[in-house]
């Protein structure tokens, strides 16, 4: 059955109220005619309840996000750049990066800028600016959900170097409040390839607020550096807008079922509403924390990755740099969801707990 605004309706009983899906649910490609944006493809996606847009031109990610037009997502001062405006070269990332709901990073580099084996990578890397080709988007009936997906590749590759392909499926249904992304990088290269992977979740006002809270099942927790000590006690909650405040990043390892699922939440108390991310900390063994509480640039970034964000030489020299056999496949699987009302945030909280009373059984 197909939960519509709180009514479980079959198929068959759908269709006698509505002749067709997309008064409801739809995805529906567009493209951008202004400024930096100008020619840049998307598609904007309904559920009847969840509304996003996701960017076919920069990876398949997710830009905008709402929830009951209430807005989820961080869009940063430059808005949504065409790639053509990319510049890897110097401390260019700022200019092009827009934030939104979802922006990924790598897949060579995650972080720093940096030189490793003599050669540059710049600041999270290039597949964020990738356009995609091989995008299917459509919308199908099984039995009685009504399915709305969207794929397509991203390929990473260049003359004597690396030859990576990003494959990506984003799926939700008509009435959801979740979106469930899979992930599959491919080695297509005939050696080994660094892969360095990072999930930019953006959150901004009016969900991030002094009202905020951060939920988790960390098992440890670290800042960065100096100014992120700063702040260690306060990682969890929120302030208003600061003039001149200096961003802070915080590494968490977390706790997660036998399976590896672990979960983060963000919530609002004032307005009741909250974000989940449900990951694999087995795919993705580390959490990053993106606290910026300055004005015009107020946001917060949580990241699930498989690595650190100082760059691939910190990471080869600590040991810890992921590679790819000659047409090797790494797979990652996330959702997105709502949390609606204090109930369901107090059975979030529930499942957080669980998670950290059993990690501390162990």
């Amino acid at each position: 059955m197909a939960n519509i605004f709180g009514e479980e309706l079959s198929r068959k009983e759908f269709l006698k109220r509505v002749g067709n899906a997309g008064q409801i649910a739809y995805i529906r490609p567009c493209e951008l005619k202004d400024g930096k944006s100008d020619g840049l493809r998307a598609f904007d996606v309904t559920t009847g309840e969840l509304d996003f847009t996701v960017l076919q031109d920069k990876c398949l990610d997710i830009a905008h996000m709402k929830y009951k037009g209430v807005n989820i997502s961080f869009l940063s001062k430059p808005g949504l750049v065409s790639p053509e405006y990319f510049n890897p070269y110097g401390n260019e990332f700022g200019r092009s990066f827009e934030g939104g709901m979802l922006y990924t990073c790598g897949l060579s580099n995650v972080g720093s800028p940096c030189v490793d084996g003599g050669k540059q990578y710049n600041q999270h890397g290039r597949i964020g600016q990738t356009p995609a080709s091989n995008i299917s988007a459509f919308t199908r009936w099984e039995e009685d959900e009504y399915i709305l997906e969207i794929s397509g590749q991203m390929r990473q590759a260049a003359l004597f170097e690396e030859n990576l392909v990003l494959s990506r499926r984003i799926t939700t249904r008509m009435g959801a409040k979740t979106i469930r992304i899979h992930d599959e990088v491919e080695n297509q290269s005939f050696c080994k390839e660094a892969l360095m992977i990072l999930y930019h979740f953006n959150f901004g006002y009016p969900v991030l607020d002094s009202d905020t809270r951060l939920i988790l099942p960390a098992v440890e927790t670290k800042p960065r550096d100096e100014e992120a000590e700063k702040g260690l006690k306060e990682y969890s909650v929120f302030c208003s807008p600061v003039d001149q405040y200096d961003e802070q990043v915080f590494y968490h390892r977390l706790a997660g079922e036998r399976n590896g699922d672990t979960l983060v939440g963000v919530a609002n108390d004032r307005l009741q509403l909250g974000v989940y991310i449900k990951y694999n900390i087995r795919q993705l063994p580390r959490l990053i924390q993106w606290k910026s509480m300055k004005s015009g640039d107020y946001a917060l970034g949580i990241e699930p990755a498989n690595c650190l964000v100082e760059g691939r030489s910190a990471e080869r020299e600590r040991g810890t740099l992921q590679e790819l056999e000659p047409f090797e496949k790494a797979c990652f699987d996330l959702e997105i969801g709502i949390l609606d009302g204090m109930e369901e945030i107090r059975d979030f909280e529930n499942k957080v707990k669980y998670l950290e009373e059993t990690k501390s059984k162990e």
